[in-house]
């Protein structure tokens, strides 16, 4: 891929165009081992080496990220009222279009993408390619036989909403795992809702083969792995 060396520095975060001269004009900009002169030069991106200050600048132009997302964090590029995931990222993830994949509530948990290939993004999202997705559930009440029945085989929902068949399983009481391949409007609370009991935790394990391993901390992430990429 070719890109003009200023607007590829500048989509890598570090400045404005305008900033990005500067840092060019200080002898601050090498490409393969070059002083870089001009700003509009073209570079060939991945196979040239660019660096800034001496540190090598990560050349890749599409992301496949997972984050391990803490309460408290909207899942949103920007939000006047809450902090966002994207505050967890560094600053070329912004730049360079990096977005959500679907979304958790503000007080859940857990695994999230993020990507900037808005293609692969609405493959996982839109519920057709059946991916399944884990959580973990800490709830209040207690769920009737009935009400996980209605789970299992694709509850009706009080506003009309129909869920795809889900699985169930309690590990203990006021704990337990489902199993769901959509991702509608806080649909593990209002399915534990309707069969008796109430969500008073909620994380999110694994989105298909892709699971929070190698993010040990809330607020850790990481590139998806080729083979987990493979799966999806």
């Amino acid at each position: 891929m070719r890109l003009r060396l200023d607007k590829f520095l500048a989509n890598k975060a570090f400045g404005s165009r305008k900033e990005v001269y500067h840092l060019i004009k200080q002898g601050l900009v090498m490409v393969d081992g070059v002083v870089a002169s001009k700003k509009d030069m073209s570079i060939q991106i991945p196979e040239q080496t660019i660096t800034v200050n001496g540190e090598l600048v990560d050349s890749r132009q599409t992301y496949y990220v997972k984050l391990n997302k803490p309460a408290g964090y909207v899942c949103a590029v920007e939000d006047a009222r809450h902090p966002t995931v994207m505050e967890l990222l560094p600053p070329d993830f912004l730049t360079m279009g990096v977005v959500p994949v679907g979304r958790l509530d503000k007080d859940t948990e857990g695994l999230l993408l993020l990507s900037n290939d808005g293609v692969w993004a609405h493959k996982i999202i839109n519920g057709k390619k059946h991916i399944p997705k884990t959580y973990y559930i800490e709830y209040a009440g207690e769920l009737s036989e009935e009400g996980i029945g209605r789970i299992t085989e694709g509850i009706l929902l009080g506003d009309g909403t129909q869920c795809k068949p889900a699985s169930l399983e309690i590990v203990e009481p006021g704990k337990a795992h489902i199993v769901i391949e959509e991702g509608k409007y806080h649909q593990v609370k209002r399915m534990i809702g309707a069969a008796g009991g109430e969500v008073t935790y909620l994380k999110r394990l694994t989105v298909g083969p892709i699971t929070l391993k190698g993010l040990e901390n809330l607020g850790d992430f990481a590139d998806i792995s080729a083979e987990d990429m493979e799966k999806l």
